[in-house]
This record gives C-alpha cells, structure tokens and sequence, in this order.
C-alpha cells in the first residue's frame, strides 16, 4: 500500500534510509554516517515537511520517494524529487513507478508544473525507471557528487505535469 509518510513513521523510514545509504552510498547526496547520527525529532521534522511516500508492507517500508517544492516566488512552481529507493526484495514489483505517479499526482495537485530530480551516471537502472515515468534528461553536472575522493556526473532529469510541459 502506497501512502504519505509522516512523524509517526519516521523509524520505518531510518530504516529504509540507512539502507538505501549502505547498499549505494554514491547515488545520494547525503550519508550513512549522518543519517545513522540524526536524532529522531530531526527525522520526524524531516518527515512532516517534505512530501513523502512509502510503499509499505505493515510497518516495514519496501520502497520511497519524496517531492520538495523549490523556495522562492520564482521558482515555487517546480518540485524536487529525492531519497528515491526500493528494496532489491522489492523490485519488479512495479513500486517505484507507482510511487513516481503518486508523487506526480501530489505535487501537481499542489501547484507545481514540473518535478526534477539528479541521478547519478552511474545509475543506469534508475534512469532507466525514471525515464520510463515520464522523466527526461535536460543536462549533467560534471562532478556533481564527492564521495571518498571519487567524483560522479550527475545528470538532470524533468517530468512536466502540465499539458503545456
């Protein structure tokens, strides 16, 4: 079942978090050493002010996404997509382009024309999922991620949620 995340939840999704960290630390821009020190309020705020989703499983979370609304007046019409990731258990399944339709659908009902999201070169599967949802490259970050010395491209990628996009 793919639902809103919020404070409650916040153990299920430390959990999926410091997985997703562990098992493709190179993929995100945050890292397993901040999240494994992040108190649970820091969590649970994170959680009520960002919009997101989880597919779950009872109280186990299989998979997630989460959209951010850019700040300022001109540029409060886009959204961000981040801490995309499901289970190996889980893929297959369809969850991620269930939950990249439930996020496009949340953030367009709230406003928003258009959802962005940075993927690392590396991460030929999730561009591959990405693309298949609607999202479409529009550039690269030469660099875009450090992590240990080793520094990755990061390509851009925008799914328009209007008709005119």
């Amino acid at each position: 079942m793919i639902r809103r995340l919020g404070p409650a939840d916040w153990a299920a999704f430390r959990d999926i978090r410091l997985t997703m960290l562990a098992t493709d630390p190179s993929a995100y821009g945050s890292t397993l050493a901040d999240w494994q020190a992040k108190p649970r309020g820091e969590i649970e705020n994170w959680l009520t002010n960002l919009n997101c989703f989880g597919a779950m499983d009872g109280d186990r979370c299989l998979s997630t996404a989460t959209w951010t609304r850019l700040e300022g007046r001109t540029v409060a019409h886009r959204g961000e997509v981040i801490a995309v990731y499901t289970r190996s258990e889980a893929r297959g399944r369809g969850l991620m382009a269930a939950l990249l339709d439930t996020l496009a659908q949340d953030a367009a009902a709230a406003g928003l024309l258009q959802l962005e999201l940075d993927v690392a070169v590396t991460g030929t599967a999730a561009r591959a999922a990405y693309a298949a949802a609607g999202f479409t490259e529009v550039g690269r970050m030469p660099r875009g991620l450090a992590h240990g010395g080793r520094y990755i491209d990061k390509i851009t990628m925008v799914r328009p949620l209007d008709t005119a996009g």
